[in-house]
């Protein structure tokens, strides 16, 4: 093939468009190409109007990529030597493709061909999973069932669809109080009664009423949170934060990082207009404005939206954060433990990875930017000098 015909597999690929001979073509252009000859062509590929589309790379987007891929790499299996480098662009590739640049892990370097031994005790990455506590305190645990109702509180009924948890409120009586937990390695979505939509990330709860009854719709949560609230000004929507800060809403889009072994909470807005409270002061925030809450709210003006809520679509966004806020985020997904041989490296990494891969996977790109790590038994992993 020449580079225009490179070009245009890329295109159709993006839109989805190759037909089975093409995909053919593309799949095993792809799993040859350098990555230098890759940048190129996608660089050329945008120039030439390449459709910027980054909402296509879904955890389920980026997991066809990696099957296919990785069905072609796999001569040598279980624990032997593999090329980790066509998974990490299986990875990232829609990225890639969506903004028009190389995305890697180190700069400013393009991303390296790497020979690396796959642990036979490597970690599965976090998946689709929630338990349901009900008003009489019953659990569900919801990743084991199949869409359908799977209850009624008082007259709501909750429903299970692809995933996702979501309330009819429409025949309520009266309101009671459910809670849904995330456990390490899980994420959630669920519909609230009013039709707002509210993404848990790993090791998150909230607590909610089965119908909103009252003035105002006031949820609970702890861990990290992604919300959006259908507009209602006759009722305000509320999210109460561990005892620590509420914040109101008329109908927006935010996230709410709430983990207790965070600095601070912070609440990143994305769209619409929000109030923060604290007993110490308040502070109301515009779209990409965040607010760090400690003793005092502190607000930024300067934050990657992107970053903030690249969780809920299905990507780790490192860039320019540190090791430790980094090994936190990996333990949450993979329910692992961390620990520092010594001290903890001082370096800052940079790029995305998808949230799709296997722990060790996500190492290898994690040690271009200097850090080593040993995954040992018991989902330990210990962090390198």
């Amino acid at each position: 093939m020449n580079d225009d015909q490179k070009i245009l597999l890329i295109k159709r690929y993006m839109d989805r468009t190759l037909t089975d001979q093409e995909e053919s073509d593309f799949f095993t252009w792809y799993h040859d190409v350098s990555a230098e000859e890759f940048h190129q062509l996608v660089q050329r590929a945008a120039d030439d109007g390449l459709p910027l589309v980054y909402e296509e790379a879904s955890p389920a987007f980026l997991t066809q990529l990696s099957d296919r891929l990785t069905a072609m790499d796999n001569e040598q299996k279980g624990g032997t030597v593999r090329k980790i480098s066509r998974l990490w662009w299986a990875a990232a590739a829609v990225l890639v493709l969506a903004a028009g640049t190389w995305v890697v892990l180190q700069r400013p370097t393009l991303r390296q061909e790497v020979t690396v031994n796959i642990p036979v005790q490597d970690i599965a990455p976090g998946r689709n999973g929630a338990v349901l506590t009900l008003a009489d305190g019953s659990q569900v645990t919801l990743d084991s069932l199949g869409n359908g109702q799977i209850g009624n509180q008082n007259g709501s009924r909750l429903i299970l669809q692809n995933g996702s948890l979501k309330y009819d409120a429409a025949n309520a009586a009266t309101a009671s109080y459910n809670t849904i937990h995330t456990p390490a390695s899980r994420q959630f979505k669920l519909v609230l009664p009013d039709g707002s939509a509210v993404w848990l990330n790993a090791e998150s709860a909230i607590r909610y009423p089965t119908a909103f009854n009252g003035a105002d719709r006031t949820v609970e949560i702890s861990g990290e949170a992604y919300f959006e609230v259908v507009p209602d000004a006759t009722r305000p929507f509320r999210v109460k934060i561990d005892n620590k800060a509420t914040i109101d809403v008329l109908g927006t889009d935010f996230n709410i990082n709430a983990y207790k072994d965070e600095l601070s909470i912070r609440a990143t807005l994305l769209s619409g207009r929000v109030k923060v409270n604290t007993t110490s002061g308040e502070a109301v925030l515009q779209p990409g404005q965040q607010a760090a809450i400690r003793e005092t709210i502190q607000v930024n003006n300067q934050i990657n939206t992107g970053q903030v809520t690249a969780w809920k679509d299905g990507i780790f966004n490192f860039d320019e954060l540190g090791v430790e806020e980094v090994m936190r985020q990996l333990a949450r997904w993979y329910d692992i433990e961390v620990v520092y041989e010594k001290n903890v490296p001082d370096i800052r990494f940079y790029g995305e990875i998808g949230r799709n891969l296997s722990l060790s996977q996500v190492l290898e790109g994690l040690k271009l930017s200097g850090v080593n790590f040993r995954i040992e038994e018991d989902k330990r992993l210990v962090v390198l000098p």
